[in-house]
């Protein structure tokens, strides 16, 4: 579903991502970790042609992303990469919800204005969203008549309404208070049992070794280290992620 190869990210003569090789399998759910400044979020926003690359390969569903696959090095036009963006659905930290719409009218935005599908099929299909995300008595609330954990579970109801092959999920609980993370980790715990490939920036640990296939831990730009949780967490092989476990458990 998702292939790095060898890629590059730099801002001026700060390089954020040095040499990444990473890939994700069909149905696979991979956490990022890694202290901060570390390029995770930025690995993450080129999966989504949120930031493009210097040099290398970034793969999605087959799809090389930002730019053509004939060598040159291309940019895509902003159709082509709109395009693109329909495998990937992404979930922010800050739930980016349009406050003047209700909850299902947000949820079915993308379908209608993006996908063209007719506004009460998009109805439809957000109110069934918004019922597996348990907000379906929320439908007609406003963002501010919603908790943080709430518009958070509207937000990813609101990607999941694109129909995407992959879910990044960009810090979702960092922003909420500890009471409502656990419904927002209850929902992707939920996806995962469902077979959708996510790929997640994150510090909850607890999350990591319930439902991660693997951890991938970024340092200074780079992967140091790649393994299952029971590996990463109970007998990691650099010193390095062995230094950041010891400050964060």
């Amino acid at each position: 579903m998702i292939e790095v190869r060898n890629m590059t990210k730099a801002y001026h003569d700060l390089v954020v991502l040095d040499g990444i090789d990473f890939s994700v399998g069909k149905g696979e759910v991979v956490l990022l970790l890694g202290p901060s400044g570390s390029g995770k979020s930025t690995l993450l926003r080129t999966l989504n042609c949120l930031e493009t690359i210097d040099s290398g390969t970034v793969r999605v569903c087959g799809e090389m992303t930002g730019f053509s696959d004939d060598g040159k090095r291309t940019p895509l036009s902003e159709a082509q990469i709109a395009r693109q963006r329909h495998h990937t659905g992404m979930v922010f930290q800050n739930f980016n919800l349009f406050p003047m719409m209700t909850a299902l009218d947000n949820v079915a935005s993308g379908p209608r204005h993006v996908l063209g599908t007719p506004a009460d099929r998009a109805r439809r299909q957000a109110t069934e969203l918004l019922d597996l995300v348990g907000l379906a008595d929320k439908s007609e609330n406003y963002p501010s008549q919603l908790s943080g954990g709430q518009q958070q579970r509207v937000a990813i109801a609101r990607a999941l309404a694109m129909r995407p092959e992959v879910m990044l999920f960009d810090e979702p609980t960092s922003a909420l208070d500890p009471e409502m993370v656990n419904e927002v980790l209850d929902v992707m715990l939920r996806l995962r049992d469902e077979g959708m490939t996510m790929v997640v920036v994150s510090h909850e640990m607890g999350f990591a070794k319930a439902a991660a296939d693997r951890v991938v831990f970024l340092s200074d730009g780079k992967i140091v280290e790649d393994a299952p949780p029971e590996k990463f967490f109970g007998n990691p092989e650099h010193a390095r992620t062995r230094q950041f476990l010891g400050r964060i458990l």
